[in-house]
């Protein structure tokens, strides 16, 4: 057992450092602004590898693991919690191409998906139904030779680019739920102005509108009837990922109050040497290290466990559940270090934290990965 990276994490770890530090951090005030994400900074992404990073080198990936996965997107999300979403969601349409693919798919969608040609989407949540298979509304009904889809799709991000949609319809003639390929912008392919969030201002959410939308049984994803189990597969690496961001915004947040406390002064000397303050900045110390440290296990765990789904599902679950809440309390008090200024727009602090307000409630809640990991933990 070892507590320090390796070799080529350790490399991972400064390079994409370099690039958030670099590049992303000059443009987050513009990301925030505009609520836009630049195009070069996309192409820089993927230029570093920071897409392609867990996929295998036949397809174009760099194959180094979730372990160095996890390493990157939390390094982005040090200075972007914005940033590091936009890559999760780019890398989760493109895990389930890899996961359930056949080779043509692969070669059609999941090699240009890593050289950055297309954004792709991942659509399975809906209105009044969240991720609940049996009360999907969204149908597809087979016609002839093709396979008609009908229905909304709700919170669905980079729906606005053009790219493959990963999309799932319960098909009328059997009500199982099925994962179909469509491109965006096809006939019938519709979608909302983007929702206003809290925060990740620059990786936007839609609705999507489905109006008699035509796929051929060559865009199937998987096998009919096997959906529910893609977007097991798919979100189970996908809950890792975002929790890799709530940890990047940890860590952000308490570099930022370390940092305001060494030069903030009063009466002739810094706030660093009153006991309040080193109290607090040991807590946060300790919040941060003991979500790294989970997050790393986890991800050591996707890259270690292969044919026991359920025990990786109760090892990303617990990370995704306990880092999405913790980010919460510990980024309030990174803020709360700053006194009035932690709420300023000027100091940061308070980005990091309307960031990870929105982690107990994505990729499933908080208390919903708390039901699955106890689950398993149980029964075994």
């Amino acid at each position: 057992m070892q507590f320090k990276l390796d070799e080529n994490q350790q490399a991972v770890q400064d390079l994409v450092r370099d690039f958030a530090q670099g590049r992303l951090l000059p443009r987050v005030e513009e990301i925030e602004k505009a609520d836009k994400f630049p195009d070069d900074i996309f192409k820089d992404m993927v230029e570093n590898g920071i897409i392609s990073m867990n996929f295998p080198e036949q397809y174009g990936g760099m194959e180094l693991g979730y372990v160095n996965l996890s390493i990157a997107i939390e390094e982005i999300s040090k200075v972007s919690g914005s940033a590091g979403a936009f890559v999760c969601v780019t890398v989760l349409p493109l895990e389930a191409f890899e996961l359930f693919g056949t080779e043509e798919q692969k070669q059609k969608y999941l090699v240009p998906g890593l050289q950055g040609k297309f954004k792709g989407s991942f659509a399975f949540t809906e209105a009044g139904t969240g991720s609940d298979p049996k009360q999907l509304t969204t149908t597809a009904k087979k016609t002839g030779d093709k396979y008609v889809i009908n229905g909304v799709k709700r919170f669905i991000s980079n729906a606005a680019y053009e790219g493959p949609i990963v999309l799932f319809a319960k098909e009328a003639e059997t009500d199982g739920c099925t994962a179909f390929i469509v491109n965006k912008f096809c006939e019938g392919y519709s979608i909302s102005t983007p929702w206003e969030k809290v925060g990740f201002h620059g990786s936007h959410v839609y609705d999507v509108f489905l109006d008699n939308v035509e796929v051929s049984e060559e865009d199937v994803l998987g096998k009919h009837g096997q959906g529910f189990d893609i977007l097991l597969a798919a979100t189970t690496y996908g809950k890792l990922a975002f929790a890799s961001v709530f940890a990047g915004t940890m860590g952000g947040a308490y570099e930022l109050a370390v940092k305001y406390a060494k030069e903030k002064m009063h009466r002739d000397k810094p706030i660093s040497k009153f006991p309040t303050v080193r109290s607090k900045i040991a807590q946060i110390a300790a919040n941060v290290e003991s979500a790294r440290l989970l997050l790393y296990k986890a991800a050591e765990d996707a890259d270690m466990i292969k044919g026991d789904m359920q025990k990786l599902q109760c090892s990303t679950a617990l990370v995704k559940g306990y880092i999405a809440d913790l980010a919460i309390a510990t980024n309030v008090m990174s803020l709360n270090i700053l006194g009035s200024y932690g709420v300023a727009e000027e100091y940061q602090v308070e980005r990091f934290l309307r960031d990870s307000l929105i982690g107990p409630n994505i990729e499933g809640s908080a208390e919903i990965q708390r039901l699955i990991a106890g689950g398993y933990i149980l029964n075994n």
